[in-house]
């Protein structure tokens, strides 16, 4: 034990915890929930109350303008044009992650993940539907600020604890009955991206689902297709970007 009577080593562990929760924060496209980074010790992560993955506001797809303005110019084939010309969209809204906001939230239940380093540990708490989610047994499960006692937070100090085992076990207290896959992908969000943002996005995701699947979840057979289906979209259109690249090469090299 250290003189501030921290375990050896809690102060890199939570950091590189809270380095995980930084990269979780910043994905979408998941079909059961989503998640938002609300300062560089707190994440929200948002529980959708049904299965529709359009239910909050922040599903709405960011799509900033396309730079293929001239895609009428380049010597591609047609399907090239109309995949990467049918993805332009609008920014969409910033999700309002405030305290108030989330006490009002119809959507969903909200929770508070966060690292503060005074605590040298992670807690979760309850934003939303706390009486409903919490028995109150004795006087300490009616604060609301009080912490929600969960089993990877119990026994972050003894195991290799990730996010994303805190997320599905969140998922599964949240909801009734728990879903086959808690990190089951809204196909959907991506198509509606713009082609570049698309790569970016489906790779940032892939990423993240590799190491959910590492830690041999219930879900993990039906993970694995979720990456498949993915992987697939993913190099589609790595494909059809480096058609438009060679193209446009050719169409310069002509004039």
């Amino acid at each position: 034990m250290n003189e501030d009577g921290s375990m050896p080593g809690e102060m890199t562990r939570l950091n590189q915890f809270m380095a995980d929760c930084m990269s979780v924060g910043a994905l979408r496209g998941f079909r059961h929930f989503s998640t938002h980074i609300r300062s560089r010790e707190e994440i929200i992560l948002r529980v959708y109350r049904g299965t529709d993955p359009d239910a909050g506001s922040d599903a709405v797809p960011i799509c900033t303008a396309t730079v293929y303005d001239h895609v009428g110019r380049m010597h591609a084939s047609d399907e090239t044009k109309q995949v990467i010309t049918s993805a332009k969209g609008r920014m969409a809204r910033p999700l309002d992650i405030s305290d108030r906001s989330l006490e009002s939230d119809p959507h969903a239940v909200n929770f508070l993940i966060a690292g503060y380093q005074r605590y040298r540990c992670p807690y979760v708490w309850l934003r939303t539907d706390h009486e409903r989610l919490v028995e109150p047994d004795d006087a300490r499960d009616l604060d609301k600020d009080a912490p929600v006692l969960l089993n990877t937070v119990s026994c972050w100090r003894h195991y290799d604890i990730r996010p994303w085992d805190v997320i599905v076990e969140i998922i599964c207290y949240t909801l009734d009955p728990w879903p086959e896959n808690p990190f089951s992908v809204d196909h959907a969000y991506f198509d509606r991206l713009t082609v570049e943002e698309r790569v970016v996005a489906t790779g940032a995701m892939l990423e993240f689902l590799r190491r959910a699947y590492l830690r041999h979840y219930f879900c993990s057979e039906v993970l694995l297709e979720d990456i498949k289906r993915l992987q697939h979209q993913h190099f589609y259109c790595l494909n059809v970007l480096r058609e438009y690249q060679q193209s446009t090469a050719g169409f310069r090299g002509d004039d």
